[in-house]
């Protein structure tokens, strides 16, 4: 749930709570494993990185928006779900999945996203089994 606070100096909006674990979510519990495994073996980063509540370095925040855009565009997940999963405002997301797709203009990077993009729901279905 989102919380707005009214004091003067603070953020105006703080992040979401955290990831809900429900039976709805036990697919999306998958993807966020199967994340891990594929944003940290391609990014050459620590998965815990992609969680941390601060944003990181350049590489790890860049890494965290195209986990955002998998979890959204191969996983299915909603904005608001993502976010969620993340700690993050749905308009986060948004802001993420636009900067990744604004990165695409490259071939090379298109290519990687597009073999990301394909691996990951076989990720995902491969760590249900085991």
């Amino acid at each position: 749930m989102l919380q707005v606070s009214l004091t003067p100096n603070s953020k105006a909006r703080q992040r979401s709570a955290p990831f809900i674990d429900t039976e709805r979510s036990e697919r999306f519990r998958h993807a966020r494993l199967a994340i891990d495994v594929a944003i940290s073996s391609v990014f050459g980063i620590a998965p815990e990185a992609l969680w941390r509540n601060s944003r990181g370095v350049r590489d790890i925040a860049f890494a965290r928006q195209v986990a955002m855009y998998l979890a959204h565009v191969s996983c299915g997940m909603s904005l608001t779900e993502v976010g969620a999963m993340f700690g993050r405002d749905r308009t986060t997301v948004a802001h993420a999945c636009l900067k990744v797709e604004y990165r695409r203009d490259d071939p090379t990077f298109d290519r990687s996203l597009d073999l990301l993009g394909w691996a990951l729901p076989s990720l995902v279905t491969r760590s249900k089994t085991h």
